[in-house]
């Protein structure tokens, strides 16, 4: 069920903008589920906080009548949790890289209106790295792959992937068969 659930955010059937003809997806990549699960059970943590505090002062609130100003202050809590929760999800979704069968592409969201798109075709890629660090990084899978450009571009990093071992080997492999 959950994991239905986050194949929305990893699997797309649809083209992209910018998409040449005759070019096929090879990965699409987001970061880890990891971040936006953490991300989303601090949020909630932080909407039950009031819930508690409510709660533990039930008594001394109805006594000054403060309980309507109490659920004033709760309704705008609320609204700032739901629109964290929101700008996560939104941020989480629409940061991807995209590997074709030609290039590489990197759409970094930067903010509801605020998008960078940048591309390297595979026939420039020198080398590439992975980069694993730490418990939590080896536990879960996840970690940064670096793109070596030929020229003075600079690298492209896809920053806590899941996989990164295979996203760089399936690069390199392109990288390959579009050089020959």
């Amino acid at each position: 069920m959950i994991k239905s659930l986050f194949s929305i955010f990893t699997k797309s059937e649809d083209s992209f903008e910018g998409e040449e003809t005759g070019e096929k997806v090879v990965l699409l990549v987001r970061r880890h589920p990891f971040f936006i699960i953490m991300r989303l059970i601090l949020l909630t943590i932080i909407f039950v906080i009031p819930q508690a505090v409510y709660n533990a002062f039930y008594p001394l609130l109805y006594s000054y009548n403060l309980t309507v100003l109490f659920f004033f202050v709760y309704s705008i809590w609320c609204l700032l949790v739901w629109s964290a929760a929101f700008y996560s999800l939104t941020m989480y979704t629409l940061d991807v890289w995209i590997v074709t069968d030609r290039r590489i592409i990197d759409s970094t969201q930067n903010g509801f209106f605020n998008r960078t798109v940048s591309e390297l075709h595979l026939s420039r890629v020198q080398d590439t790295s992975v980069e694993t660090k730490g418990f939590i990084q080896t536990f879960f899978k996840f970690g940064d792959v670096q793109v070596q450009t030929a020229g003075a571009q600079e690298k492209f990093n896809f920053s806590q992937i899941p996989n990164p071992g295979m996203v760089k080997d399936e690069i390199m492999k392109l990288a390959l068969i579009v050089s020959k």
